[in-house]
């Protein structure tokens, strides 16, 4: 079976969802999509900033994404492959 059999079978199976299991299969792929963009930038941040920069880079991203986008939270209910770093503590 080759990678176009994968990817019809895949295409199949997300053909054959109702409306409330297909959008919960986008939002785990997403939710994935999101972990793993989230788990590279901090491994870059890692290499080529100091424990400050970093700090602050993850303080105003959290900003961003929380009060520029309202999306406090990501769900994460049935996505197990990714794991997100805890967002960094605010103090005062």
């Amino acid at each position: 079976m080759g990678k176009y059999d994968d990817k019809r079978r895949q295409f199949q199976q997300l053909k054959s969802l109702s409306n409330d299991k297909f959008w919960e299969a986008m939002n785990v792929l997403h939710t994935r999509a999101y972990a793993a963009a989230q788990r590279h930038y901090s491994e870059a941040m890692d290499i080529e900033l100091t424990p400050r920069q970093k700090q602050a880079v993850e303080a105003k991203a959290t900003e961003i994404r929380e009060l520029w986008d309202g999306m406090e939270t990501v769900d994460t209910d049935a996505t197990g492959a990714e794991v997100f770093k805890p967002a960094p503590i605010k103090e005062g």
